[in-house]
């Protein structure tokens, strides 16, 4: 995919929390998770399901800022850094990102197949002390969001809350 990974991707967030610590601006994070992923590789085979995640990786990778920081967190998970963003322009972005997803597909011999994602969000909280705080709201937006039925964004502003932004 060319994107940093899980390691780099921490890296990069943790100096761009403390950037936005110094200069006091916005942050938000999406976590992104293909629905419903194995059973592409299952059926299809991995070189499918490896053009699926370069797929996604291109998708996102066109649709941020150049200031923007996309990475693989894991085997069908992204992770997507927005500076200067509040919680409601990157739910936005998120939505639009989602949709994207949806609407493209990818061939599969004489066929296409269609795949769907879905995204927590969070934004940086004053009382952020380290990076995975904003990782776990974010991972338990996502988790809301595929309990929820996939295909959707949920924000997290806080552990105990989270709320539905869109669906497919």
């Amino acid at each position: 995919t060319d994107l940093p990974n899980r390691r780099l991707f921490q890296e990069r967030l943790d100096q761009a929390l403390r950037e936005s610590r110094r200069k006091r601006n916005l942050i938000a994070l999406l976590y992104i998770d293909l629905d419903n992923f194995k059973p592409v590789n299952d059926t299809f085979g991995h070189a499918t399901g490896d053009k699926v995640i370069r797929l996604l990786a291109d998708i996102l990778t066109q649709a941020v800022r150049a200031d923007d920081l996309v990475g693989r967190y894991g085997g069908e998970e992204f992770c997507v850094v927005l500076p200067y963003t509040n919680a409601d322009n990157a739910a936005v972005l998120a939505e639009k990102l989602r949709t994207g997803i949806a609407a493209r597909t990818v061939k599969v011999g004489a066929g296409r197949i269609r795949v769907t994602a879905s995204i927590g969000l969070s934004d940086v909280q004053a009382t952020d002390e380290n990076p995975g705080e904003i990782l776990e709201r974010a991972d338990a937006a996502l988790y809301e969001a595929k309990q929820s039925g996939r295909n959707r964004v949920c924000l997290s502003r806080s552990p105990q809350a989270s709320q539905h932004i869109g669906h497919g």
